[in-house]
């Protein structure tokens, strides 16, 4: 990856964080499933939240590679903590600054520069991955307009300040239908439902967020009515890009215990050499296919075969490489000594959300039989 100075300086600063503070909290925060404001403000203080918002709007002007890296490193040690910042920035901020009119960016960008936390509210009760059979409803009235609606699963749906809502402007234009409007959480008929009690990434908020009657100023509306389901795909196309660096950064931080633990178990490590050399080997093929999907997105380009299989290849062999690190620890893999157990249980949702794996690989097989893209000729 291409990394200027300032990147990379920053990067080291990441790594120095993630190793003295992130680290030592991360069995807390799952414990306790706490918000971790005292390391989403070091995020906000380091300019984390600053880095990828351009410098017009107030924000650093770095490249999605160093974002994309700040989460791996985070993830290692915490993916709750590296999922907060990750989907503010990549779901929230990036379709705002893609497809954003001057005045949006002028207004959102500049406020998740200094730390406000964003959320992607799109899926609800009734749908997972058809995007387009939502029932939430925006109905125009005057220079306003009218949400009503549920959304479900929403990552930081309690602590987010603005959410990028999904809603039907014309239902019965299916996909040509939908619009996504920037709703901010303290607008009249906006309130939090329900809060998950999860299997992993407990640090991270999950909620219901409900919408009833909520009046939203037409100039909320992002880009023009009925490209909500285009630019929601292209932004997905970059957050799968987010899952994949967080997945890696999870598998890394498994790896690690066990190279730390067979160090001091020299039985253990000749009997389990190949077990070893197998997590290497796949954590190594993740990394090709997200640096694959990061050059590609920075080259300007937008690829769904390339986001999804980094987000399949990474989710899958996270989960292969926990279960793995956990089979090698043995009984010592149920002892809260080792965060094996832990990473174990953050892999699993990198498989599901941000588009289940299944459909990654619909994705992939449907891009290339309709030969849209190509990449297996070099």
């Amino acid at each position: 990856m291409k990394l200027n100075e300032n990147e990379k300086k920053l990067l080291e600063e990441v790594k120095k964080f993630s190793e003295n503070k992130v680290k030592k909290r991360a069995e807390e925060i799952d414990i306790r499933a706490e918000f971790p404001s005292d390391l989403v403000n070091d995020m906000i203080n380091m300019g984390l939240f600053a880095m990828y918002i351009p410098k017009e709007y107030g924000g650093l002007g770095y490249s999605l590679s160093s974002l994309m890296e700040t989460v791996r490193i985070i993830s290692r040690y915490c993916a709750s903590t590296s999922l907060i910042l990750d989907v503010t920035v990549s779901l929230f901020a990036e379709p705002i600054i893609q497809f954003g009119s001057p005045e949006l960016k002028s207004k959102y960008l500049a406020n998740i520069a200094k730390g406000h936390i964003g959320a992607l509210a799109i899926t609800e009760p009734s749908t997972g991955s058809d995007a387009v059979a939502i029932k939430t409803t925006a109905k125009k009235k005057g220079s306003n307009y009218i949400i009503d609606g549920m959304k479900t699963f929403i990552t930081n749906g309690k602590e987010a300040r603005y959410y990028l809502v999904s809603a039907m402007t014309n239902p019965s234009m299916r996909h040509k239908g939908m619009s996504l409007f920037v709703v901010e959480r303290n607008f009249p008929g906006v309130r939090i439902g329900a809060e998950f009690h999860k299997l992993g990434i407990r640090g991270s908020s999950t909620t219901e967020v409900i919408f009833e009657n909520v009046e939203v100023p037409e100039e909320n509306l992002l880009y023009k009515e009925g490209e909500g389901f285009r630019i929601e795909m292209e932004t997905l196309n970059v957050g799968r890009i987010g899952i994949a660096s967080q997945a890696i950064g999870i598998s890394e931080g498994a790896l690690k215990d066990i190279i730390e633990y067979v160090k001091t178990n020299p039985k253990i490590r000749e009997y389990n050499q190949f077990k070893i050399a197998d997590m290497i080997n796949k954590v190594m093929s993740s990394v090709r296919n997200y640096e694959a999907a990061v050059e590609y997105s920075e080259s300007g380009k937008n690829s769904p075969t390339l986001s999804s299989v980094s987000k399949l290849s990474a989710g899958d062999n996270a989960v292969d490489v926990t279960t793995t690190a956990l089979s090698i620890l043995g009984v010592k893999s149920f002892d809260a000594q080792y965060p094996t157990e832990r990473r174990f249980r953050e892999a699993k949702i990198t498989q599901i959300y941000e588009g289940t794996n299944e459909i990654q690989r619909l994705v992939i097989a449907r891009e290339l039989i309709r030969n849209k893209e190509s990449f297996l000729e070099t």
